[in-house]
């Protein structure tokens, strides 16, 4: 018979046994922790904030006020002031840099369950304007976007969704100069063209729901942004004007009857303008 050496177990009795289990098991736990790891847990980042008066950036790493992304949203929040005349804003918005996808797609997933996947999200709430994105290749050019409906959103008391995303379209194309051409959006308005379709800035602002938006309403709201932007003195008179009333408004006007009146030849413009995009 063999003679087998003493354990843990035969040694102390069943309390003390399950004690130091007890104790390992908590070990183990805040060791893991200590590991650099992707985050799998449901927190905003917020170990480190880089603050202005216009924003905040929550991160897990420091930022200086040199960093490229301190000076993306710096020059986002300047060109959207001076090109759209805008009042300052009444918050700051609250920019969230997860450092991973998994982190960001499972706070979303366990905050906001219903939102389709996007690599970055602006969410508006009675407490807070918060944009939310994660360090990718395309973090920049994900935060030009969302960051303008932020900033819209603080100096807006209402923005109508067609104004919000043709506004974000806009300032995303290209951080240097505001108003360059979207390819993407001038060939699906071309195309659409060709299938018989014609703008409708009527049905636009009927629209109310952000998951009702199709890849051609997203280049619509664009074409008529552009338009009324840069096609004369009055078209550019009329939006900013409309935007200055949206500051204080409970309810947003409809931008259509006040087009009508002042440019009655908008609808041939409109494609004009679009024309002319195509041959730059």
């Amino acid at each position: 018979m063999l003679n087998h050496p003493p354990t843990l177990r035969t040694l102390l009795s069943p309390h003390q046994y399950c004690l130091l289990g007890a104790i390992l098991s908590i070990l183990l736990q805040y060791g893991c922790r200590s590991t650099p790891q992707t985050t799998f847990a449901i927190d905003r980042p917020d170990r480190h904030q880089f603050t202005t008066k216009e924003f905040v950036i929550h991160s897990d790493v420091p930022l200086r006020p040199d960093d490229p992304l301190v000076r993306q949203l710096s020059d986002v929040q300047l060109q959207l002031a001076q090109t759209l005349k805008l009042q300052p804003q009444r918050d700051p918005v609250d920019v969230f840099l997860f450092s991973d996808e998994t982190s960001y797609r499972n706070y979303l997933k366990v905050r906001w369950p219903t939102l389709p996947v996007r690599r970055a999200y602006f969410i508006r709430t009675s407490q807070q304007l918060a944009v939310y994105s994660f360090v990718s290749s395309r973090v920049l050019e994900d935060l030009r976007h969302e960051f303008t409906h932020g900033i819209l959103h603080a100096s807006c008391n209402h923005v109508p969704l067609w104004l919000d995303e043709g506004l974000a379209e806009y300032f995303e194309v290209s951080n240097d100069t505001p108003g360059s051409v979207s390819s993407v959006h001038l060939e699906e308005l071309l195309k659409a063209e060709m299938e018989g379709w014609s703008p409708d800035l009527f049905r636009l602002e009927m629209l109310s729901k952000f998951e009702d938006l199709k890849a051609l309403d997203y280049a619509e709201s664009w074409g008529w942004i552009h338009f009324l932007l840069h096609h004369s003195a009055a078209t550019r008179s009329l939006i900013l004007d409309y935007i200055a009333g949206l500051r204080d408004a409970t309810t947003a006007p409809r931008l259509l009857q006040q087009l009508e009146t002042a440019v009655p030849t908008y609808a041939g413009d409109l494609w004009d303008h679009v024309h002319d995009m195509d041959q730059q």
